[in-house]
């Protein structure tokens, strides 16, 4: 696998309305979307790039695994091939959490197709994952 850079950054915390409002005033990033316990801002690095915050209370396991509580950080590699990458990690022994998760059948919605993500944890205990952005390779 070759990773192409980091492609996401998430942020749990118990101050969500504070941290989405430092992050969008005071450090000035662009708000991609706003919801209920979940927002997204806009890296410089790439079009699907993105820094999100979410709640204590938002335990969506696809979105950012419950194991990352009450607050903590998960960081994302952009890789080409999710699939092929996640069975090196599981051939290299790393521990995964969950499936690989696409988001067309998660949002129901086919402009994300080929654009997926998987979680995984290092040694350290710390969650990370790894995420294809469907513009350089579809999967099948």
């Amino acid at each position: 696998m070759q990773v192409r850079r980091v492609c996401f950054v998430g942020v749990r915390t118990a101050h969500f309305d504070a941290t989405v409002a430092c992050i969008r005033d005071a450090l000035g990033f662009e708000q991609a979307f706003a919801n209920s316990g979940w927002a997204g801002f806009m890296l410089g690095s790439g079009q699907r790039d993105l820094l999100e915050v979410f709640s204590d209370g938002e335990h969506d396991e696809r979105l950012f695994p419950a194991s990352v509580v009450p607050s903590g950080v998960v960081i994302a590699f952009a890789v080409d091939d999710v699939v092929g990458a996640r069975a090196e990690l599981a051939a290299a022994g790393v521990e995964l959490i969950g499936d690989v998760v696409w988001a067309d059948e998660l949002f129901k919605n086919s402009q994300h197709a080929g654009y997926g993500w998987c979680f995984f944890k290092m040694p350290d205990g710390n969650v990370y994952a790894l995420q294809q952005d469907g513009l350089a390779t579809s999967p099948g």
